[in-house]
C-alpha cells in the first residue's frame, strides 16, 4: 500500500511538470513560405501555395457543413473563414485586385476531440491570380474563428511570377 501511494505521488508530481502549451483564444498566424505551382493554368487553378503556422487556444477554428446560417450563410460576411487579399504591382504601387468570385477559403472544423482544445499546426493554401499581365504580386490573409475573433494579418513577401 505504501509503495502504491508513493508511486501515485511521484506520478502526480511528474504530471504537474508537464505543462501544456497555452495560447490565446484569438487565432494567431505566422507566415512560413510560398511556392509556385508550375503545373497549373493561371486563373483556373492555384498558381502557388502559401504555407503558414497557426495557433488557437480554444480550438474553435473551421466550419462544419451545417454552419450555413446567420453570419456563416452563403453570401454572409463569415461564410468563409480564411480571407485572402490579392495585390498586383502596377506602376510601382501595389493595388488590391477585387476579382469576380473570391480568393477566400472555407476550411473544415479543426476542433480537437478531448478536453484540451488547444490547436497548433500548419496550413497550406492554394492561391490564385487575376490572369493579368502584371507579374509582381503579394497576398495578405487572416482567419476568423467561430467566435468571430480575427487573427492578425500575414503577408507574403513580394512574389515575381514566372
Amino acid at each position: 500500500m505504501k509503495n502504491v501511494l508513493l508511486f501515485g505521488m511521484i506520478l502526480l508530481t511528474l504530471s504537474s511538470c508537464l505543462k501544456r502549451e497555452q495560447y490565446p483564444n484569438r487565432p494567431d498566424l505566422e507566415y512560413l513560405s510560398y511556392s509556385f505551382d508550375f503545373d497549373t493554368v493561371p486563373s483556373a487553378n492555384p498558381i502557388g501555395m502559401v504555407n503558414f503556422r497557426f495557433t488557437d487556444g480554444d480550438g474553435d477554428l473551421g466550419l462544419n457543413q451545417a454552419d450555413t446560417f446567420g453570419v456563416h450563410a452563403v453570401g454572409a460576411p463569415y461564410y468563409y473563414n480564411l480571407f485572402v487579399r490579392y495585390f498586383e504591382k502596377k506602376n510601382g504601387v501595389f493595388e488590391e485586385i477585387i476579382a469576380p468570385g473570391s480568393f477566400n477559403v472555407r476550411f473544415v472544423d479543426l476542433t480537437p476531440e478531448g478536453a484540451d482544445k488547444t490547436l497548433e499546426g500548419e496550413m497550406e493554401v492554394g492561391v490564385f491570380d487575376s490572369g493579368s499581365e502584371f507579374d509582381t504580386v503579394r497576398y495578405e490573409m487572416y482567419i476568423v474563428d467561430r467566435a468571430l475573433q480575427h487573427s492578425d494579418t500575414i503577408s507574403t513577401p513580394v512574389i515575381i511570377r514566372p
